[in-house]
């Protein structure tokens, strides 16, 4: 270490020109079973006590995660790299290191189950359509059949097709957000009716 000209007296400019010393370092060092609370108010007071300036350090410079024989604890790495953590400061030690933990945990599960919580939405939009859709394609298929064969065509297995489709569509049991389109189903099957009824009216006897 290097004791600067004058840094002892600048009146009599001791030491005369800069001195080379020969200094041990300290470490700070426990046991790997201390409780990782200590470990926390140990680094804590180290950093109260040395971290500001002196003849041979600048502010900040100790303590320090240097490379020793000893291995850093999972503790000192973290205080290192982002100081005391933050819930340290406002709840007892185990609930913080308990909210980090899950915290930890909970993030990333919670981006990988993201696009699936955007997807249950619509695949929950699908399975209730899915139960009503196939009413609605039926219908069509009756109506194609009285396009193309005309109404008046086996109008009684129609009309036992459409009393059929109407109870069908009662009996479904969706959400009410879904009843809306029930309700435009059994309209539409009415609507069905009453033109099979016209043609039937319009029918030389």
């Amino acid at each position: 270490m290097v004791l600067h000209e004058g840094v002892a007296d600048l009146a009599t400019n001791r030491p005369p020109s800069d001195v080379v010393l020969v200094a041990p370092k300290a470490s700070l060092a426990a046991r790997t079973n201390l409780h990782p609370a200590i470990q926390y108010l140990l680094l804590g007071a180290a950093v109260e006590i040395h971290s500001g300036p002196g003849l041979f350090r600048k502010a900040g410079q100790f303590p320090a995660a240097e490379a020793i024989d000893i291995p850093l604890s999972d503790e000192a790495q973290r205080y290192y790299k982002s100081g005391q953590p933050f819930l340290h400061n406002y709840l007892p030690f185990w609930i913080a290191e308990l909210v980090a933990r899950v915290f930890i945990v909970f993030v990333p599960v919670a981006l990988l189950l993201y696009p699936l919580f955007k997807l249950l939405p619509r695949t929950y939009d699908w399975i209730m359509r899915s139960k009503i859709t196939p009413l609605y394609n039926e219908l069509r298929s009756i109506e194609r059949e009285m396009d193309a064969q005309g109404s008046g065509h086996a109008a009684d297995a129609i009309v036992a097709r459409l009393d059929q489709l109407n109870q069908r569509a009662t009996r479904l049991r969706l959400p009410t957000s879904y009843a809306s389109a029930v309700y435009m189903l059994r309209s539409y099957i009415d609507l069905v009716r009453q033109r099979l009824a016209m043609s039937a009216d319009r029918k030389p006897h």
